[in-house]
């Protein structure tokens, strides 16, 4: 009897997941393609809701990383294959435990050669878990933020808080400087929510490891280490009183 082996494809290109599913469905006949996935929520959500057997996954995703999607997972009880156009991530990709890594374009032999080892192992059930501890840790964690002359790589722990200004985002940090990029506040509450941040306002992600002082009222302000004071939206304050208070 035939075994089937359910997949996905996780790639913010609309044209790179077009091209492997192609290649998969002409090369790989024992998968079956569940679901693609856009984003990290999206990502977590569908492997979540499919228990796939194999993700492939692009490390880069726009407002995040393939790494993050990983991180975000108790346990990962699938083969993950990256399928990227950056060969730097590499050594990352080993140590989250990945069978593969594949560079965009896909060579077809080498998509077959990875799912064939991938159809292996589980039918041996010799499937291995990324480790725990490469799970992402907020202290050696970086953002990359777009800027005029390409990316400014900021620690994640030196975020003060993000404001909205329109479609833009502005950050301020723990030295006082600021950084306004081009993309909105929403991208960026969803990357760095799983860091002790919150959005206590709608135009304001706070990082609540910056707290130096809450003011009570209906919903409340907060004093941040930059010496800002940001008004707590009524709506939201028993979500940040619950926050900082367990």
């Amino acid at each position: 009897m035939k075994t089937t082996f359910r997949s996905l494809i996780v790639d913010d290109e609309v044209r790179s997941r077009s091209i492997l599913k192609t290649m998969i469905s002409r090369h790989c006949h024992n998968l079956e393609i569940a679901g693609e996935a856009t984003s990290i929520n999206e990502a977590i959500d569908l492997i979540n809701e499919t228990s796939p057997s194999i993700v492939f996954m692009d490390v880069e995703l726009g407002f995040g990383t393939g790494f993050d999607i990983l991180g975000q997972l108790p346990d990962i009880h699938f083969e993950t294959i990256f399928v990227t156009a950056y060969d730097h991530f590499a050594i990352k990709a080993i140590k989250w435990s990945a069978l593969d890594y594949l560079l965009k374009p896909v060579d077809p032999a080498e998509l077959i050669a990875s799912v064939a080892k991938a159809e292996t192992n589980l039918k041996a059930g010799q499937h291995k878990p990324a480790e725990t501890g490469e799970k992402p840790v907020i202290y050696d964690r970086k953002l990359g933020l777009p800027c005029m002359e390409g990316l400014k790589f900021k620690n994640i722990a030196d975020i003060v808080r993000c404001e909205a200004k329109g479609t833009y985002t502005e950050f301020s940090f723990a030295d006082n400087t600021k950084l306004i990029v081009s993309r909105p506040l929403q991208a960026y509450e969803e990357i760095l929510s799983p860091y002790s941040f919150l959005r206590v306002h709608h135009s304001h992600l706070i990082n609540l490891n910056r707290i130096k002082e809450y003011i009570k009222g209906r919903g409340g302000n907060i004093i941040m280490a930059d010496g800002a004071i940001i008004t707590v939206a009524a709506r939201k304050k028993d979500e940040f009183l619950s926050h900082i208070l367990h």
